[in-house]
């Protein structure tokens, strides 16, 4: 025979399953995937990264240094061609440093490489590169494409003279305007 247990158990199952498939269906459309089109997110967050490094490797550090006065460490970098200088820096110095980079970011430091590029106008008013030396990196080992950044900066010429080997190629020792490119992607 039916009793008001028997309802009382019945709704108290129905209401019990709806709650269920509410539950799931909550757990099911809050979940995200992350696909291959979302990656744009990690390249952007690169491309940020790599140029407030450049913009602060630009500032100049020591502003009443009467050896070199208001020369930043991106400038000194570029007119001694110190590859070794420049890689650490920006590694070292900013990329890796917990206390320069911020918190909120997904690339971790150790899984970027970088090439850097140097670009200037010749003496023969025709541009020309060159490559700074990356003692770190043997080269292209990426899993997806690289990020570009670029950072002009304003030099006041070579400390040295094409004779003595300083100067890349026909770079003329005088102020001017130089690009400083960085590639920059995860390994």
């Amino acid at each position: 025979m039916v009793n008001e247990r028997a309802q009382l158990y019945t709704m108290e199952g129905i209401a019990a399953g709806l709650i269920m498939l509410l539950t799931t269906y909550l757990v099911l459309g809050s979940t995200s995937v992350y696909t291959p089109g979302d990656t744009h997110i990690t390249d952007m967050q690169l491309e940020q990264v790599g140029s407030d490094i450049l913009r602060v490797m630009d500032t100049p550090r020591n502003l009443t240094d009467s050896l070199q006065p208001n020369r930043t460490d991106l400038e000194l970098i570029v007119s001694t061609t110190n590859g070794n200088g420049f890689y650490w820096n920006f590694t070292h110095d900013y990329l890796c440093n917990p206390k320069a980079v911020a918190k909120e970011i997904s690339v971790e430091c150790t899984d970027i490489q970088i090439n850097a590029s140097i670009w200037y106008v010749g003496n023969s008013n025709s541009p020309g590169s060159y490559l700074l030396p990356n003692p770190y990196s043997g080269g292209y080992l990426g899993i997806g494409p690289g990020v570009r950044v670029t950072h002009w900066i304003h030099t006041n010429g070579k400390p040295g003279s094409a004779s003595s080997g300083i100067v890349p190629g026909d770079m003329r020792n005088e102020p001017q305007e130089v690009l400083v490119e960085v590639v920059m992607w995860k390994a």
